[in-house]
Order: structure tokens, then sequence, then C-alpha cells
């Protein structure tokens, strides 16, 4: 039998989370980078961007931010990471050429959002997207690595960059988690949303 291929993170996005948490209070800060291995911290500082990271200095990092800030504050960190990672030239390139075929609706920006999310991850489950309607969609995960997933901790680092999404598309809007299964790897995260007034 063969085993699954691991989980792996782009080094890119990886620092660009690690670029974030040097943005905190420097007491928080502290406590986060005293969390992580040194080799979990000198592999993600050292790589070239492009690099795929395995699962062991990403998630040693994100447990780390989710012990310290607990799950409000993961998501919320992540949210302002993914508003600050749209800002990359190769990714804004990849989503407006999408969005340019497309026409810019948040539907058309979330329907990328599982084509998106493979630039930055890798064997983490499969995401599909689902319109539920003019001013909502489902985003369904599937199967993401049971080890990593039990703990809740990927459930508020996605739910902060799918509001990401919502805050890119220009629309109020909120984030809500159904059919979690921890031990499965499985959740929907139902975005629904309204125009900014």
């Amino acid at each position: 039998m063969s085993r699954a291929a691991p989980q792996r993170t782009r080094a890119s996005f990886a620092q660009a989370v690690l670029r974030e948490v040097e943005t905190l209070d420097p007491t928080v800060r502290a406590r986060i980078l005293a969390r992580m291995a040194p080799a979990s911290l000198a592999t993600i500082r050292g790589a070239i961007g492009i690099q795929w990271l395995p699962p062991e200095p990403y998630y040693d990092m994100v447990e780390a931010l989710r012990a310290e800030l607990g799950a409000p504050g993961t998501r919320a960190l992540f949210r302002r990471c993914m508003n600050r990672y749209f800002e990359n030239p190769l990714l804004r390139a990849v989503v407006e050429s999408f969005l340019r075929r497309a026409g810019f609706t948040p539907q058309s920006l979330l329907r990328f959002v599982p084509r998106g999310r493979e630039l930055v991850a890798e064997n983490a489950g499969r995401l599909v997207y689902e319109n539920l309607g003019e001013h909502e969609c489902m985003l369904r995960l599937r199967g993401f690595p049971a080890a990593h997933f039990r703990n809740g901790t990927m459930v508020e680092l996605l739910s902060g960059c799918w509001e990401s999404a919502l805050d890119f598309a220009g629309v109020d809007g909120k984030v809500e988690v159904e059919r979690l299964d921890l031990e499965r790897g499985a959740c929907d995260f139902v975005l629904s949303w309204k125009p900014r007034a």
C-alpha cells in the first residue's frame, strides 16, 4: 500500500506568516518564536520563496501562533497575512488574469480560491467551491491530513484566509464553519456577504 504524499507549504507563504508575526508586540512575538524549534525557524527563514517546505517547520510555527494568540487571534493574523499576501506580484498577476477572463465579482474570486490555494499548499486535502446564491458560497474541504487538522488550528487559519478573500472582493462578509470533522480533515466553510455601504 502506498503512503500519501506529505503535505507541503510554499516557503513564500510561510515566510509571509513569519513576517506577520514579526509585526506583533515584541513580547508576544518573542513568546511565539520561543515556542518554535530553532530548526523550524531556520528552515523557514533560509528557504527560497518558491521552494516547498515539509510540514514540520510550518506546523511548528502555526501551532506556536495558536498557543499564544488563541483561536480568534490566529484567525485575525491569517486574515492580515493574506491581505498582505495578495499584494505579492506573482499571486496578484495570477488572480487578476483569472478575474479578467471570468469577470470580477465576489463569486468569481471565490471560485478561484481552490486553484489559488494550490499555489501555497500541496497535498492538503481537496477544496471545492460551490455557489449557494448571489451572496453566498461554500468551500468544501475534504481529506486534509488529520495529524495537522484534528486540533482545529487549520480551521481558524483557513477561516482567516477566506475572510481575506472577502476583503479582497471589497464586500462585508463572514465565514462560518459547518459539518466539521476533525478526525477526517473535513469541514464546510460557508461564506456570505453584502456590498459595502
